[in-house]
């Protein structure tokens, strides 16, 4: 236990480093870009439109309520496959630094989590401004809900990102695989799909109900789409499907933290 608090009184000592990878991660992102930090929003809502308009006349979908909906799945969807794709790069990227320094990994995992979390919040924005034209009386619960939102997101995002990155400095595949296997997961959650599709087939609609990543969605669907707070049942899920990441995350590290740089 002394060697745990140890640990992660180092990682708070460096959080003015921490603060420094993610600023230069955010430039790096953008640079020479004549947007910039402005894609980051233009992307997903380019993104929304295509497919709102495609899939509203396929499914006979109300495009003014359709639009929110798709645009609140491609947010959360970008920030959980950067968590485990993108993430899976982060010993390699930084492995410049891990050669050199005695830090914890986890420090160069918690800050691309970070850059991660950052991106999904300046892309909200989108959101929001979608939010205000279509049901402007939703944004008090939406950004009222928010803050607890973005803790849960960002703690999944660490976990999923080192939980990656030790498979993806040791199995080199792992990136294309990982891409393979949420290709999969895109179609059979609810991120553009609505929840009328999965009721036709009583496997899927109890697979729709059990599903995580129903209720992750949730946490950001309820508030900004239908103007009220997540249920219990969303935060149970949302929480103990973080907890379970957590826990796998801290045994991997635990694991694999020493053996790290043989690898890169």
């Amino acid at each position: 236990m002394e060697g745990i608090k140890k640990y992660y009184k180092h990682m708070i000592h460096m959080r003015y480093f921490i603060a420094h990878l993610v600023t230069i991660g955010l430039k790096n992102q953008f640079r020479r870009s004549k947007l910039g930090i402005l894609w980051t929003f233009i992307s997903p809502l380019c993104l929304t439109a295509i497919m709102g308009v495609v899939f509203s006349v396929a499914f006979h979908y109300e495009l003014k309520d359709y639009l929110p909906y798709v645009l609140s799945g491609i947010l959360f969807w970008d920030l959980f496959t950067k968590s485990f794709v993108a993430g899976s790069s982060t010993i390699m990227g930084f492995d410049s630094f891990i050669r050199q320094c005695n830090h914890p990994i986890t420090l160069y995992t918690l800050s691309n989590s970070l850059l991660f979390t950052s991106s999904f919040l300046i892309a909200m924005i989108a959101l929001v401004i979608m939010t205000i034209f279509t049901s402007p009386v939703y944004i008090v619960i939406g950004l009222a809900s928010l803050p607890l939102t973005i803790l849960i997101y960002a703690i999944f995002s660490w976990s999923g990102t080192t939980i990656s990155s030790f498979i993806g400095v040791q199995f080199r595949d792992f990136p294309m695989a990982a891409t393979l296997m949420l290709q999969v997961m895109w179609y059979l959650s609810p991120v553009f799909l609505q929840e009328d599709l999965f009721m036709k087939n009583p496997i899927l609609y109890t697979w729709f109900t059990i599903n995580p990543i129903t209720h992750m969605l949730n946490l950001i669907r309820k508030p900004f789409l239908h103007g009220c707070f997540p249920s219990i049942v969303d935060y149970t899920f949302s929480i103990c499907f973080v907890a379970v990441m957590a826990v796998i995350a801290f045994w991997v590290n635990k694991k694999k933290e020493k053996n790290a740089i043989f690898y890169l």
